[in-house]
């Protein structure tokens, strides 16, 4: 929200510095964006957070200033209004409105020139100038935070209602655009068509021009939830909408009126106007409403001792009227404030008047987190396990695109939002295979084709029709080969084996048991996981229907473990390495082309030897010329070990003699010299 410095000097005069007034804003929540010079003003940008829409207006912002410089504000001048005869109103629904007023005033010239500072002031806000009367209400928002919106009295047919629209009922509104209207969409309407959709946007038919002699204004309260849902369903968001949204003030519609019949007696001779306001006896639940703070809660939750004082008069600036009673401080939310409701709301308000800055750090209070470390250790050393069996962690959205979840949901167990930020983050997610196979997806697309993903996160579960669970998980997914091309190692595509391998490596006491449980696993090839009797997650193949909806053709393999029900207090067995040095030995032997290397390792580990802690293939050679066509060379590499003491050349001697007897029996092995 632009605003002008001079314009803000009014209701603050004593106004100096200006970088301090910068400084000050920030501090008080309203966030200087960008400042600008023009002319002789300066124009402040000021980002403004949801919570705060009785700032969005000068008269706002030198509300919330005053408590800082310790000067009261007036509002600006405004005709008292008198109500009459109702005759162009025909029905309210308070559903929509709660406080609804209008002004019609006839003979109306609409030619006159807009002020020089009424434009100077739009344009240095960003407000475009339309003509007089139109100018003249953006004006009076820009001063006191409430919207309206000026009819062309002649171009209504009867009297304006306030109503939900009827399925089917169109609009062109002021934009150009044309807009096809539904049953929960608010609407101003005559006795026969749409002339606006309310508090965002008028229609074209209706509009004010130079040439209207006569003209109704509208102020009013609208329900800020009704506006921002029709605002987000049209992507449609004005100055208006912008500020209803986010909550006018309810008991401003009047007073807004009265300073537009103010600025116009001051430029034009008004020779008689309407007025009318309808409201229910409750506009909204928050007004009349108290809130009381025990005194010392200040010192309790700020950690500096504040005075009463001070606490006293900061609230009575905010316009909360406060009163101290013993130890009890009781103030009245005003009703431009829908952010206070509790105790707490109250001492941040002071909190941010006496600065977060001056808080003393020694005073601070003194609390420790809660949070389970137990936890977040099984997560720490959960991690660092399947980093080192060279897994990758990788961290998706919670939020889903709207029907991505079809292939995985049993008996519309879908989660939605109500209110999602954008159609893609829709759905809460019920498993973690969304985020893990999209991720996959990607990497393939860019020639990563060997894969070992892990994600700890949660999911979210219907557990009847109202309650909400949420999980906490630990899933997982492997694709590719196990090894990069070489020369020692076996290279051979991953399976379910692998998956397998890893998790029983990781966690204690695993099992699987065969399954078809999960609709959005093969149904050949899945598994439950279980710890000892009680089941913790499943694995397996994604099916052929999640394969399709990811256009993924690459064989992958899935686990999903719940952490919540997997034990992780068992102890990991280990030995400890040996200080002592390594031997190593090379046989060369000469055997049938047909025994393969893993034959050859196999049957030597089988007979666990003394003192050998590694056998592996480190040469194969072929000469059909000196050993014939069925022979092969293999040259076997031997790693000798002791964990006590250091390895004689008769151990070792010892050792290889035996392997060498034992090759010759078991696979007719000849002994290359």
């Amino acid at each position: 929200m632009k605003i002008s410095l001079n314009w803000l000097k009014e209701y603050l005069k004593n106004i100096e510095d200006t970088d301090q007034l910068l400084s000050r804003l920030t501090s008080m929540g309203l966030e200087v964006d960008t400042i600008s010079k023009s002319k002789k003003d300066l124009i402040i940008d000021i980002d403004m957070t949801p919570n705060r829409a009785d700032c969005l207006s000068i008269v706002g912002i030198a509300r919330d200033l005053s408590a800082l410089y310790k000067k009261k504000i007036s509002m600006p001048k405004s005709t008292k209004l008198s109500k009459k005869k109702n005759k162009n109103i025909k029905k309210i629904d308070s559903k929509i409105s709660t406080s609804y007023g209008i002004l019609v005033i006839e003979n109306f010239n609409n030619t006159i020139k807009t002020p020089k500072y009424i434009l100077d002031r739009l344009n240095s806000s960003g407000v475009s100038n339309i003509n007089f009367i139109v100018d003249v209400l953006n004006y009076v928002m820009l001063e006191i935070g409430q919207p309206m919106h000026v009819f062309d009295k002649d171009k209504v047919k009867g009297k304006l209602s306030v109503r939900f629209a009827k399925k089917g009922e169109k609009i062109i509104a002021l934009d150009g655009n044309e807009y096809i209207l539904s049953s929960e969409i608010p609407i101003i309407s005559d006795d026969n068509e749409p002339h606006a959709i309310a508090g965002i946007i008028g229609s074209h038919e209706s509009a004010v021009n130079k040439e209207s002699k006569s003209v109704i204004i509208e102020s009013a309260f609208f329900n800020p939830n009704l506006i921002r849902k029709t605002s987000k369903k049209y992507r449609l968001q004005t100055e208006s909408s912008y500020r209803f949204e986010r909550g006018v003030d309810p008991l401003l519609n009047s007073f807004a009126l009265g300073r537009v019949l103010n600025i116009l007696n001051e430029n034009t001779k008004i020779k008689g106007y309407e007025f009318n306001n309808i409201s229910c006896k409750l506009i909204s639940p928050h007004i009349g409403k108290t809130v009381n703070v025990q005194l010392s809660s200040f010192e309790k939750l700020l950690g500096e001792k504040i005075s009463d004082k001070f606490i006293k008069n900061t609230l009575s600036y905010l316009g909360f009227n406060p009163i101290i009673s013993k130890s009890t401080l009781k103030v009245i939310i005003p009703s431009y404030r829908f952010d206070i409701g509790i105790p707490e709301d109250l001492i941040e308000e002071v909190a941010r008047v006496y600065g977060y800055d001056n808080l003393s750090e020694s005073y601070l209070p003194v609390s420790k987190p809660s949070f389970d470390s137990k936890s977040i250790k099984n997560s720490i050393d959960t991690s660092d396990l399947f980093s080192a069996r060279g897994y990758n962690e990788i961290i998706t959205f919670s939020f889903l695109p709207k029907g991505s979840q079809e292939t995985f949901s049993v008996n519309n167990s879908v989660i939605d939002v109500m209110n999602p930020i954008s159609e893609d983050k829709s759905e809460m997610r019920m498993t973690m295979m969304h985020g893990l196979l999209k991720s996959a997806k990607y990497n393939l697309s860019r020639q990563n084709p060997n894969l070992k993903f892990y994600e700890l996160g949660k999911i979210y579960k219907k557990q009847s029709d109202k309650d909400i669970i949420e999980e906490s998980i630990l899933a997982g997914i492997i694709t590719g080969v196990n090894y990069e091309s070489n020369l020692k190692q076996l290279q051979k595509p991953l399976d379910f084996y692998d998956l397998k391998g890893d998790l029983m490596s990781i966690f204690q006491n695993l099992s699987f048991k065969a399954t078809n449980k999960c609709s959005h696993l093969s149904p050949s090839c899945q598994a439950e996981i279980l710890q000892g009797k009680k089941t913790v997650g499943f694995c397996g193949e994604p099916s052929t229907e999640v394969y399709e909806q990811f256009n993924i053709n690459n064989e992958m393999f899935y686990f999903e473990i719940s952490t919540d029900l997997l034990d992780l207090s068992q102890k990991v067995m280990y030995q400890a390495i040996s200080v002592f040095p390594k031997i190593q030995r090379d046989l060369t032997i000469l055997i049938n082309d047909d025994i393969s290397g893993d034959n050859i390792i196999d049957a030597v580990q089988r007979k666990s030897f003394n003192y050998m802690i590694n056998i592996k293939i480190s040469d194969i050679f072929y000469n059909k010329k000196e050993f014939g066509d069925n022979k092969k060379s293999v040259t076997i590499e031997l790693v000798f070990q002791h964990n006590k003491r250091t390895l004689l050349d008769s151990d070792i001697n010892n050792e290889v003699s035996l392997i060498i007897n034992y090759l010759k029996d078991k696979f007719k092995a000849i002994i290359r010299k």
